[in-house]
């Protein structure tokens, strides 16, 4: 069969959601990325590197349930509110890890691993709300954690797990989109 014109814009509207999804893991990865390697190389120095991702991330994760809302799939002002209360939640525990290290209850060598934990934790967090990319990121969050603190030369470990988180996730995308498109053109 054929698609027609609202078919086919149906299909691109699910592609380019997809491709937008994508585009957001990617950045959050590369943004991970330099957030890791920057923390091993500056420590606790690195807060404010880490706060300003806060509000990307919360912001990415608004803008991956955006659809959903346009949609009427989810109730868009519960969501924001949600998201709202744990990127703030989450900007407390850090300026609080940051607390105890500056009134010496928390070693400085030990904070950096602790902030990236619970970046790891909350990005998983988020994740079961938002969907499997956030699920992923939280998890190579917490294993760039793990390989930094065994590793000297973690980086040229995550390189390539980043990678193929990337081509995974755009893998799977795919695999959807012609899921949906074949979907589409069965239903007419």
């Amino acid at each position: 069969m054929k698609l027609d014109q609202s078919t086919s814009k149906h299909s691109v509207g699910w592609f380019h959601r997809l491709l937008l999804s994508e585009a957001v893991l990617s950045l959050l990865l590369v943004f991970s990325f330099i957030g890791v390697a920057y923390t091993d190389i500056a420590g606790v120095n690195s807060l404010h590197y880490w706060l300003w991702m806060i509000p990307v991330f919360a912001i990415a994760a608004i803008v991956l349930e955006w659809s959903r809302y346009m949609k009427g799939e989810i109730d868009g002002l519960h969501f924001i509110r949600q998201q709202l209360l744990h990127w703030t939640a989450v900007y407390m525990a850090i300026k609080l890890i940051f607390i105890l290290l500056a009134i010496g209850r928390l070693p400085s060598n030990a904070a950096a691993f602790v902030l990236m934990t619970v970046m790891s934790l909350s990005t998983f967090l988020a994740g079961i709300y938002i969907g499997w990319r956030f699920i992923v990121l939280g998890i190579f969050i917490a294993l760039a954690t793990v390989l930094a603190a065994y590793f000297e030369a973690y980086v040229w470990v995550l390189i390539p797990i980043a990678l193929l988180i990337i081509a995974a996730g755009l893998f799977f995308s795919w695999r959807e989109f012609k899921t949906l498109k074949k979907h589409v053109v069965s239903s007419e």
